[in-house]
């Protein structure tokens, strides 16, 4: 607990929590005024590949940018969440984050509320569950979409090179991705935060839940699923690395012993005397 209160003191770890805040206001500011209609009479004239590529650039764009700044940014509390359970991040630090990325959800949905007319203040990016799925099927589209969006994460920031420098590549890729198959069915949030600044503006909270459990669980088994098949965090790079040592022990122990063993039986048979003697 002492290595964590020392960081809370330095300056770049407050940067890091401003950029949060930040990164995830724009991403909210932006990618939701896409799903603003041309047609205010018909919602159904919002574009699908719009709202896809305008979530999906936008994080590319945001992350790639305040890379050099602040590292790699979460900007979604289903990842941060996924990064404590996974032991990437402090408790603490988790905690922070999502503060951050709530609050800052919230300020990008005021500020689109403030600069769009007043007649198109209905939804605003509002994200809710289509009549024609149930609130199961709801959950199962948010946890899959979260899952792959949270696998590209940790695969990106894991293997920089493999994307030539672009690490949040994967990210805005599958975001684009969920959006197309998740955006008719529940409008793709796979962030709570996402979700949380337009509900709250427009007071709209309708299966609001399935905007949580859904991207939060899907984002905890997408981290421990790279972790475990990959191997790619410290801590499991550390516990395999013991395991395999400790094998390697018990192995070079058992031949040592195996040696000291007998390869033979011999039996000694006493000699008898000589009745002729």
């Amino acid at each position: 607990m002492e290595s964590i209160f020392q960081a809370i003191r330095r300056f770049s770890y407050w940067k890091a929590v401003k950029c949060e805040f930040l990164l995830t206001m724009f991403y909210v500011l932006i990618g939701c005024a896409s799903t603003i209609p041309t047609d205010i009479h018909n919602k159904q004239s919002v574009n699908e590949l719009k709202v896809a590529f305008a979530f999906g650039i936008t994080c590319l764009t945001l992350m790639q940018c305040f890379l050099p700044i602040c590292g790699p940014a979460q900007m979604n509390p289903a990842v941060t969440i996924a990064m404590l359970c996974t032991r990437r991040v402090h408790v603490i630090t988790s905690f922070i984050h999502i503060l951050a990325q709530c609050v800052g959800g919230l300020a990008g949905a005021g500020i689109l509320y403030g600069v769009t007319p007043a007649r198109k203040h209905g939804h605003l990016g509002v994200t809710f569950v289509h009549n024609d799925i149930g609130r199961g099927q709801a959950f199962g589209i948010e946890f899959i979409t979260t899952f792959i969006m949270t696998f590209a994460y940790y695969s990106g920031h894991d293997n920089p090179g493999i994307f030539g420098g672009f690490q949040a590549a994967p990210v805005g890729l599958s975001i684009i991705m969920g959006h197309t198959l998740g955006w008719q069915f529940t409008g793709a949030s796979m962030n709570p935060a996402r979700s949380l600044g337009p509900a709250i503006v427009c007071n709209e909270w309708s299966d609001h839940w399935v905007y949580w459990i859904g991207p939060v669980l899907g984002a905890i088994l997408g981290g421990i699923t790279y972790e475990y098949t990959t191997g790619g965090g410290p801590e499991i790079k550390h516990l395999r690395r013991t395991s395999s040592l400790g094998m390697m022990n018990t192995e070079t122990r058992g031949s040592k012993e195996s040696v000291d063993l007998p390869t033979e039986l011999t039996f000694t048979v006493p000699a008898t005397p000589d009745p002729q003697a």
